[in-house]
């Protein structure tokens, strides 16, 4: 019988392996970092019409003002990516659109359009981010350069190869999907007293060994990294528009969740106290 039965370093090799250990390793940083953790969080995949899962779902509230009525929330959909494998995301300068008019859709304010005067009897819509004026806390817009597309650096044979076949279909459009069914199913009611912000960011955690490679002229720059954005436009019958999702290695997920995540979050929660309402929207366009 014995000889059938693995050892335990085995067993926690094998458990190493499966990469679950690690999604542990993920939460309890959560957790510690004041995040209520929830594991194997479900959502339903629109084009298969199955159950998928994301490794972790995490929340935190970052505002709850009982005079203004105002609540500002922070959540992580993360996929966990155990992996000894170099990402290598290549990089190049931002045009205009993306350093002044992206706008994520990945955060829920009180109103999707804010009104703002043009004229004594004109107006115009504007969406909720620009409006706030939040691209100056946002660390997206904090970089020229932006991630224009990724492989994987994997061992073929005695040589290693760039793969990106099927890894958008894998990791990145999992993330998608998942994060296009939480804001569905937010579907956030602001009609009452509170007024209620919720930032979702969809991120991959790898073990390590993130990379960005710069070009200029002949010369290209390979730079190791904590975090990375990748942004994509989609068009389906299900998913349209600009998508936002953060690559971020396991040494650098403190920095992340304090540096980045923290900082537009606090950011938004200052915002709404010194100025509740322009968050709230006296006049607005639903």
């Amino acid at each position: 019988m014995a000889a059938n039965r693995p050892t335990n370093e085995q067993i926690i090799a094998a458990l190493n392996k499966s990469g679950f250990l690690f999604e542990q390793e993920v939460a309890t940083a959560l957790e510690e970092e004041g995040f209520h953790v929830e594991t194997s969080w479900p959502y339903l995949d629109l084009d298969t019409k199955k159950s998928r899962e994301i490794d972790l779902r995490a929340v935190k509230t970052f505002l709850h003002d009982e005079e203004r009525k105002i609540q500002v929330f922070a959540e992580l959909l993360v996929e966990c990516k155990d992996s000894s494998c170099p990402f290598v995301f290549l990089e190049r300068p931002k045009n205009k659109r993306e350093l002044v008019t992206l706008r994520p859709k990945e955060y829920i304010f009180p109103c999707r359009f804010y009104r703002e005067n043009i004229g004594p009897n004109s107006f115009r819509e504007v969406p909720a981010f620009s409006h706030l004026g939040l691209a100056s806390s946002h660390y997206y817009f904090q970089s020229p350069n932006k991630a224009t597309q990724f492989s994987k650096v994997v061992r073929k044979g005695s040589d290693w190869v760039a793969n990106h076949d099927g890894i958008y279909d894998s990791i990145f459009l999992p993330m998608v999907k998942a994060l296009d069914m939480r804001l569905k199913s937010l579907g956030l009611n602001n009609t009452g007293d509170w007024r209620v912000v919720w930032l979702v960011f969809p991120v991959v955690v790898l073990r390590d060994n993130l990379m960005s490679l710069t070009l200029d002229g002949e010369e290209k720059t390979l730079t190791e990294r904590g975090r990375i954005t990748f942004v994509r436009n989609l068009d389906s019958d299900i998913l349209k528009g600009d998508y936002l999702v953060d690559f971020v290695t396991s040494h650098y997920l403190r920095s992340y969740l304090e540096s980045d995540v923290g900082r537009f979050a606090t950011a938004v929660a200052n915002l709404s106290v010194s100025s509740p309402a322009l968050i709230r929207g006296d006049k607005v366009l639903k």
